[in-house]
């Protein structure tokens, strides 16, 4: 059989362009959104069912609160110091969760593709070589190193294991005075100058006052409107005489009370017992540290506050290495976490270990209601500990353990302004929240003619790839696109997925995805927002609409 092929003259090709156009246009485009013209489904490498999140109840530093309850323009911790949440994320999820537990950190859970910041350690003989180069990796690739009992004692096997990183973060503010102006009541104010006082409605910060917020921390506590008080030892006169002198120094008179067993210094101040008790927050198991000294740029003020803080609570212990700890414990989870960052920031490790889970006991014969206890060691002596690495920008810790844990519920993910947040205060990666956030309710890609593939990730016109493309992934990525069928388009969204991003320069990160697949539409950002993703689907459609169709172009 031979295939003739007929000849097209000009006249029929001016025909069937004014035909194509006539269909496109004054037909296709009323038609197009409710028809789902084009079936533009659209699909990343992390799906929408298995984005990277963690558990809602997740504590993440900055506002001090679950990762379920944070909103637009929320502070949050990220690896730059503190920065703001530009989006939320919330879904549901079942499958399993990675737990992952490092040496002198509170473990935390997420599910398996979510990024975190690492670097390789290899040990030999027991000795531990760290590797200088940070490598972002899935929480389901991470490798640990568990001990092994040998002879009675543990030993580490040789072998490369990661390790998370805890960031020497920067100041990020140089305040000297703190204003009390939100603490001050019109009327009480006016009472007190009606009776020749002059409260100061400033407060200042330098070593001395740090050195009394840090106390305040450990020891005290405040009556809503009336009193500061701190609840020192019989035998802590230096402390005492301390409190007294800078209460007077701010301009109060302070008291002293013998009790049974403590002896309780106060000073009357309606304001400072205000603002005392919103800074550092009141009751044991909600302390904090004060974000004005946490994220402070003069570190003398920030060790002023730990002194304070370790005078009132702190002991010293010794381990059976002989090696000599200060060591403090406390109720509150975010108190834990904020002094192994303050700690990590003046280049210090700050371990934090988990006591005996609260619950109700038994204390004189009284029934009480404990609390979970998280107790903090800081390595005091100069013998040097091989356990974890004091880098530059970074603590390196070593991982202990790594297990996967079932479960069945809510999962939460952040957006950031540096696109990274701590969880117990290691660095991990905020991927997949625009793409979520433009599948939801208030941008709506759907309206725009995108549908997510259901059943298989190769039923699907469209493939949007977004974050960091390892050269391990890159194949099965590459697999996926073979397997879709003609015609079909592609969309590099964020710099990681355009050039390899910040992590362009690693071994093992792919630099753009053009290397191995054609992109139809580059989305730019680190990252972008979900407008940016519409508008390149817009793009797209526009791109498509104009293709060679009938009329031979």
């Amino acid at each position: 059989m031979v295939a003739v092929q007929q000849q097209k003259t000009g006249a029929f090709q001016v025909l069937v362009g004014k035909l194509d156009d006539v269909l496109q246009y004054a037909i296709g485009d009323p038609l197009r959104y409710l028809a789902n013209w084009g079936r533009l489904y659209s699909l990343w490498p992390v799906h929408l069912e298995t984005a990277c999140c963690l558990t809602p109840d997740t504590v993440i530093l900055g506002d001090n609160k679950p990762i379920s309850d944070y909103r637009i323009g929320d502070a949050v911790a990220g690896s730059s110091g503190l920065v703001r949440v530009n989006q939320t994320f919330s879904r549901e999820f079942t499958g399993s969760m990675v737990e992952v537990v490092g040496r002198g950190i509170l473990p935390f859970r997420v599910t398996p593709d979510h990024p975190i910041l690492t670097v390789s350690r290899e040990l030999r003989q027991g000795k531990g070589e760290y590797s200088d180069e940070k490598v972002w990796k899935l929480a389901s690739e991470l490798r640990s190193t568990p001990a092994v009992k040998v002879g009675g004692t543990f030993v580490y096997p040789s072998g490369t294991h990661d390790c998370i990183l805890i960031p020497r973060i920067r100041g990020t503010t140089d305040v000297s005075t703190i204003s009390l102006a939100p603490f001050v009541v019109e009327r009480g104010l006016n009472i007190v100058k009606g009776r020749g006082g002059n409260p100061p409605v400033t407060f200042p910060l330098n070593g001395e006052t740090a050195w009394l917020l840090g106390l305040y921390v450990a020891e005290g506590w405040s009556t809503r409107n009336h009193d500061v008080y701190f609840s020192l030892g019989h035998d802590e006169l230096d402390l005492l005489v301390r409190v007294a002198k800078i209460a007077r120094a701010l301009g109060y008179s302070p008291q002293k009370s013998v009790r049974e067993t403590t002896t309780v210094v106060r000073f009357s101040s309606s304001i400072l017992a205000r603002a005392f008790r919103d800074w550092c927050g009141h009751l044991a198991r909600n302390k904090k540290i004060p974000d004005f000294i946490l994220y402070h740029e003069d570190l003398e003020i920030l060790k002023a506050f730990l002194g304070g803080y370790l005078q009132g609570d702190g002991g010293k212990v010794k381990d059976a290495r002989s090696l000599e700890y200060v060591r403090a414990t406390t109720t509150s989870k975010v108190l834990a976490q904020q002094i192994q960052l303050a700690y990590a920031r003046v280049g210090e490790f700050a371990r934090i270990t988990v006591g005996p889970a609260g619950g109700e006991s038994k204390i004189l014969g009284r029934t009480v209601r404990t609390q979970d206890a998280y107790t903090i060691s800081i390595l005091s002596s100069k013998r040097k500990a091989s356990d974890f690495k004091v880098a530059k920008d970074f603590i390196e810790i070593p991982i202990r353990k790594i297990s996967r844990v079932p479960y069945s519920g809510l999962v939460s993910n952040l957006g950031t302004s540096d696109n990274t947040y701590l969880v117990s205060n290691a660095v991990v990666h905020n991927c997949s929240v625009e793409v979520g956030a433009a599948a939801g309710s208030r941008f709506d890609i759907e309206r725009f003619g995108a549908l997510e593939a259901f059943g298989s990730l190769r039923a699907c016109d469209l493939i949007i790839v977004m974050g960091t493309v390892t050269r391990k992934l890159a194949p099965r990525l590459k697999l996926i696109y073979d397997q879709m069928a003609e015609p079909k388009w592609v969309i590099a969204m964020g710099a990681c997925s355009i050039t390899g991003g910040l992590y362009f320069d690693s071994y093992n990160v792919l630099r753009g995805i053009d290397d191995i697949i054609p992109v139809d539409v580059y989305v730019p950002g680190c990252p972008p927002r979900a407008e940016a993703l519409i508008q390149g689907l817009v793009l797209l459609q526009e791109k498509i609409r104009r293709m060679p169709t009938l009329s031979g172009r």
